[in-house]
C-alpha cells in the first residue's frame, strides 16, 4: 500500500526543498519513491539539478520524479477521450468534440486528472507531492470532489458536461472517488504544512489547515522553515525574537507535531546538499550549508531609480502595472508600495490582487473585499481582491440572464444551469473579473498583485484561449451580436496587455537561483504571448555594511553572485528593496519602501519605522 505525503504552504517557504530532501531520504532507505510536482512553475529540476519533465524519470536509485506539465497533460487527456472515436464517429462529429476539448477549462481538468492517477494503486512505496502555493493546492484538492459530484449530477440530468457527454468521462468518476478516499485516509496520507515565521505565512498556514480540514483531511505535521539562528547578526538580529513569538502563536493555533529548520547560509541544490539538509532538518544536525561560488558573477549595481518612474509614466490616459514572480519573493509588498506611491502623487489608483491568498489587506493594514472600495488612510487609493466564490455566482447569473434574454426555453435553461455547475466555471469567472478590472477607466493606475508565476501565466493565457473560441463562435454564429461583442472585448483586452504604453510587467525576485530562473522562464513565456517584461525588482537585498557575521557575509556573497546572474540574464533595468528588520506593514513603512524603489533625496530607510508596526 502506497503512502502519500503532501507538502503544502505559501509560495517561497521551501516546500520543494523539503519535499526533495524527504524523497532522497526515503529512496536512500530502500523505499521505491516517487516525487511529483503539481506546480505549473515547478522547480524540482532546479533543486535536483537533473532534467525531469512531464514523464516519469528515474533520477537516482529508488527515486523517480515527474513535473506535471499542463499543456502536455491537456493533449494526453484530449487524445484519451477522443482517440477511441476516430474512425468510428463521422469526421464532423469528431471535429466538434475536438473543439469542445480545446475549451479553456480543459487545462485545469487535464492537470488534475493526471494528478489523481497517483492517488490509486501505484508501484511505489511512497508518493510525495510538491504542490503549488496554498490557494491553488486547495483548488486542486477540491476538484476530485467537485468533478465526481458534477459527473453524477450530469448523468441524472441532460447527460452533458462542459467538456462533452457524461458517457465519455464516466470512467473518471471511479478514479476521482478513489482519490477522495485516499486523501481522507489518515493512515495513508499526511499533509506537511510548511511555513516561515512571518505574519502572512503563518496566517496562510492556519487558513490552509482549516480549508483542508473542511475537505475531510485530518493528518497534519508542521515545518517552520527559515528560522534565523540567534547569532545571525546584521539585519537578522532584530527579527529573532519576533520569529519566536510567531512560532509560539502558530503552535497555539495548530497543536500538531512541529519541526523547526534554521535558515541556511547558502542554497540547497543537488543530491549531496539535499542529503545534508535532510540531516539538518530531520535529525537536528547543528551545521549550516554554505556554497562556495567559484568564478562568481560580477554585479555592477542597480539602475537609477528614476528609470522606474519613467517606465510607469501615464500615457494614453492610464497604465496597468502587473507584478509577477515566484511565490514568497515579495510581490505583495512591492505591489502595495508601487500603488501607495502612485496614489501619494495624486493619481487615482486601484490595487487588485488575483492571488487566492490575498495578503494586500495585511500589508496595507486595511480591509480588502471583492468590491472596489477606498483604502482607509490612503488618499487616491482604492483596493479590491478577485473573490473567487463571488465571481462564480456573478458569472452564473450573467450567463443565465443572457440565456433568458435570448429566449431559451425552460429545458434549455436547465441544461445551461447544469453546465454552470462544472468546476471549471470558477476559472472562467475569475478571468471575467480580471478582464473587467483591466478595462476600468476610472483610474489612472491599476496595479495587479498576482498569484505565483505558473498560475499568473495561466490567467494571462486565458484571453488567447477564449479568443480562439470566440473566433470559432463568430464564424458559426455570424448574425449573433453577443458573439461579435465578445470578440471585440477580447481583442481589446489582448491589445491592452501587449501595449507597452498602457501596460507594464515587472518581475519580482530575490537574489537566489530558483526565483531568478523561474522569473526568466516566466519572461520567456510572456514574450511568446507577445508581452515584454520591462523591469526587475530585487527584494531582500543585503547591504554590505550590515554583513558583520560569517552567516550574513556568506548570504551576501551568494546574493552578489545571483544579482550578477540576474543582470546578465534579463538585460533589463533592475531596482531594489533592501532586507528589512521586519515585514513592512502600514502607510509609513510602505512610503519608505516606495522611496527606496523610486529614489528620494531623503535617502535610506529609517528602520525603526518597520519595528513600530508591531507585526
Amino acid at each position: 500500500m502506497s503512502l502519500y505525503t503532501f507538502f503544502s504552504g505559501k509560495g517561497g517557504v521551501g516546500k520543494t526543498t523539503m519535499a526533495a530532501a524527504t524523497a532522497v531520504r526515503m529512496a536512500d532507505s530502500g523505499k521505491k519513491t516517487l516525487i511529483v510536482s503539481t506546480d505549473p512553475a515547478s522547480n524540482l529540476a532546479d533543486v535536483f539539478e537533473r532534467p525531469i519533465g512531464h514523464h516519469l524519470a528515474e533520477i537516482a536509485p529508488n527515486l523517480f520524479a515527474m513535473e506535471i506539465d499542463p499543456d502536455a497533460a491537456t493533449e494526453e487527456y484530449r487524445e484519451k477521450a477522443i482517440g477511441p472515436m476516430r474512425g468510428v464517429m463521422p469526421p464532423d462529429v469528431v471535429k466538434v468534440l475536438e473543439e469542445q476539448f480545446r475549451s479553456a477549462c480543459t487545462v485545469e481538468i487535464a492537470s488534475f486528472d493526471r494528478f489523481t492517477d497517483f492517488l490509486g494503486k501505484t508501484e511505489f512505496d511512497a508518493v510525495i507531492f510538491d504542490t503549488a502555493p496554498t490557494g491553488h493546492t486547495i483548488r486542486l484538492l477540491e476538484l476530485p470532489v467537485d468533478w465526481s459530484r458534477h459527473i453524477e449530477e450530469s448523468a441524472k440530468g441532460a447527460g452533458q458536461t462542459c467538456i462533452g457527454p457524461v458517457s465519455s468521462i464516466q470512467g473518471s468518476k471511479e478514479k476521482y472517488d478513489r482519490a477522495v478516499s485516499a486523501l481522507r485516509d489518515a493512515e495513508r496520507t499526511e499533509f506537511v504544512l510548511v511555513c516561515r515565521p512571518q505574519p502572512t505565512s503563518v496566517a496562510e498556514t492556519v487558513r490552509a489547515h482549516d480549508e483542508l480540514k473542511a475537505l475531510g483531511i485530518g493528518n497534519f505535521r508542521i515545518v517552520v522553515n527559515g528560522v534565523y539562528p540567534e547569532d545571525a547578526g546584521g539585519p537578522f538580529s532584530g527579527l529573532v525574537g519576533r520569529q519566536r513569538d510567531r512560532i509560539r502563536a502558530l503552535s497555539a493555533s495548530l497543536p500538531y507535531p512541529r519541526r523547526e529548520v534554521r535558515l541556511q547560509a547558502g542554497e540547497v541544490k543537488g543530491f549531496d546538499s539535499l542529503r545534508k539538509f535532510a540531516e539538518i532538518a530531520f535529525d537536528g544536525r547543528p551545521v549550516s550549508l554554505e556554497r562556495q561560488f567559484v568564478g562568481a558573477t560580477d554585479f555592477n549595481g542597480f539602475s537609477d531609480p528614476a528609470e522606474l518612474s519613467k517606465l510607469l509614466a501615464v500615457r494614453n490616459g492610464g497604465r496597468m502595472i502587473v507584478l509577477t514572480g515566484k511565490g514568497g519573493v515579495g510581490k505583495t509588498v512591492a505591489a502595495c508600495a508601487v500603488a501607495v506611491r502612485m496614489a501619494g502623487e495624486g493619481h487615482e489608483t486601484l490595487l487588485v490582487t488575483t492571488d487566492p491568498a490575498a495578503h494586500i489587506g495585511q500589508v496595507l493594514s486595511v480591509e480588502v473585499t471583492g468590491r472596489i472600495r477606498p483604502a482607509a488612510g490612503y488618499p487616491c487609493l482604492s483596493v479590491a481582491r478577485i473573490d473567487q466564490k463571488a465571481s462564480v455566482e456573478a458569472y452564473k447569473e450573467k450567463i443565465l440572464a443572457q440565456a433568458r434574454a435570448t429566449g431559451h426555453s425552460g429545458d434549455m435553461l436547465a441544461v445551461v444551469r447544469e453546465e454552470l455547475e462544472s468546476p471549471c466555471t470558477e476559472e472562467m469567472a475569475v478571468f471575467e473579473e480580471f478582464s473587467m478590472m483591466v478595462e476600468l477607466d476610472d483610474f489612472e493606475y491599476v496595479v495587479f498583485d498576482t498569484a505565483p508565476t505558473g498560475h499568473t501565466l495561466r490567467l494571462l493565457e486565458l484571453p488567447y484561449d477564449y479568443a480562439r473560441q470566440v473566433e470559432m463562435m463568430v464564424s458559426i454564429r455570424k448574425d449573433d451580436p453577443a458573439a461579435g461583442e465578445a470578440k471585440r472585448k477580447l481583442d481589446a483586452l489582448v491589445g491592452h496587455l501587449k501595449d507597452r504604453d498602457r501596460c507594464t510587467f515587472l518581475l519580482v525576485l530575490y537574489p537566489e537561483y530558483t526565483p531568478i530562473f523561474e522569473a526568466k522562464r516566466a519572461s520567456e513565456d510572456l514574450r511568446d504571448a507577445g508581452i515584454e517584461v520591462q523591469g526587475v525588482i530585487a527584494n531582500l537585498v543585503l547591504e554590505e555594511e550590515d554583513c558583520t557575521s560569517p552567516f550574513v557575509a556568506s548570504r551576501f556573497r551568494m546574493q552578489r553572485h545571483y544579482l550578477g546572474v540576474a543582470a546578465g540574464r534579463f538585460g533589463l533595468p533592475m531596482f531594489r528593496i533592501p532586507m528589512l528588520d521586519d515585514d513592512p506593514a502600514g502607510r509609513e513603512a510602505l512610503n519608505r519602501v516606495g522611496r527606496e524603489l523610486f529614489g528620494d533625496s531623503r535617502g535610506r530607510y529609517d528602520k525603526k519605522v518597520f519595528n513600530s508596526t508591531g507585526r
